[in-house]
């Protein structure tokens, strides 16, 4: 079974996803800001240790020791700073135009080339991905070395467009272990006014979020599928030798420890829905929703409580 991770770990693996981390990461590893700063700090002591042996006016010590500290600090530094976050949009922009280039493309050289431009946006900092119109069958992010997905954007609330359909289709996609804060699976159903008519622009079929963190993402007017009814029970239970009961969970649901903190489920459409073991439920918005009457819960209570929620009311 597996091990419920700890507040500390969360916010150590939140920490080391963060933009901050990962872009200072990226910076030092692919310039020579380090070096820099080293031969900067080694011409500043020289320079105090030179007026430290032989004390003199600053004015004969600065035009030598002094200016040459500067040209390391402004060449160096500074100016090798603005040429990195130059060409860190160039790559940025070229791994962007990989992704829409392929997204549309269900097939797994697509899927090969998509992965290696979400990892190396990633490296760059670079969580927020247009995948608008995305075509994906059995991808798995944590599988391909992506640890985040933050704030992207997978159905933008475009339609009838005579170029470029946004319509989103994701069939046994995994988004296991990730974090998908923030995510916009779908801002809204452009055609929900038509009621059961209404023509849905983000199918999820068969997708898993096990352990992923959903908080705020939205899900609003999807529909989310699974093919096959999920059990009764996820643990299997046997008598050992001694007599005495034993038991182990044997499958997992698709949001088993998901955190839905926040998360937004506005007018989705649920087939064999399984929200067991999922985290925080309760503070997600279900308004709308349908198909949750026969979804499986923890209990009974927290059923009621998610219908509840679908007709628009508030848990007490």
């Amino acid at each position: 079974m597996r091990r419920k991770p700890t507040l500390l770990e969360r916010w150590r693996k939140r920490l080391r996803q963060s933009r901050v981390v990962v872009g200072r990461a990226s910076y030092c590893r692919d310039t020579n800001f380090p070096y820099a700063v080293g031969l900067f700090a080694v011409c500043a002591a020289i320079t105090f240790g030179w007026w430290l042996i032989q004390p003199q006016s600053v004015s004969n010590l600065w035009p030598e020791m002094g200016g040459m500290t500067l040209d390391v600090f402004f060449i160096l530094i500074v100016f090798a700073w603005f040429e990195h976050r130059r060409d860190k949009r160039q790559d940025i922009a070229r791994q962007r135009e990989v992704i829409d280039d392929y997204k549309r493309w269900d097939q797994p050289e697509a899927h090969y080339r998509i992965a290696g431009a979400i990892r190396r946006l990633n490296r760059l900092g670079v969580f927020a991905l247009e995948l608008a119109g995305a075509r994906l069958t059995k991808f798995e992010f944590a599988r391909n070395g992506i640890e985040s997905i933050e704030g992207s954007t997978f159905f933008d609330g475009r339609w009838g467009e005579r170029i470029g359909d946004s319509t989103v289709k994701m069939i046994e996609v995994s988004f296991d272990h990730i974090n998908c804060r923030k995510v916009t699976f779908a801002p809204y159903n452009p055609l929900a006014g038509f009621g059961d008519l209404a023509n849905n622009f983000s199918h999820l079929l068969d997708c898993s979020f096990i352990d992923s963190d959903l908080s705020q993402a939205r899900f609003n007017g999807s529909e989310l599928h699974w093919t096959e009814q999920p059990p009764k029970t996820h643990m299997e239970e046997w008598e050992e030798e001694d007599g005495s009961p034993a038991w182990a969970q044997v499958s997992y649901g698709p949001f088993y420890q998901a955190n839905l903190r926040g998360a937004s489920f506005k007018g989705c459409r649920f087939k064999n829905a399984d929200f067991r073991d999922a985290e925080n439920i309760l503070e997600a918005d279900f308004t709308g929703a349908k198909g949750l009457e026969v979804a499986f819960f923890d209990t009974e209570e927290i059923r009621a409580a998610v219908l509840a929620l679908v007709a628009g009311g508030e848990v007490a």
